[in-house]
């Protein structure tokens, strides 16, 4: 999973649809200032995260892309 910081306004949709807690909350902020989301878990690849996104600030990649 990538996720672009320039493109995230730290809504958190990501982290509450995630349904293997793979995200979570962070206090680092893009250079707008607002939170980003973290990856603390291993990604399963079902996407939720990305397709959730409204500003396309995550892309699910394989594990080699990323």
């Amino acid at each position: 999973m990538r996720i672009k910081e320039e493109f995230c306004k730290g809504c958190f949709l990501c982290v509450w649809v995630c349904p293997v807690d793979a995200l979570d909350e962070s206090d680092r902020r893009n250079e707008k200032g607002y939170r980003l989301p973290e990856q603390v878990g291993r990604c399963t690849g079902c996407r939720q995260c990305e397709m959730i996104c409204p500003d396309v600030a995550i892309e699910v990649v394989e594990a080699d892309e990323g």
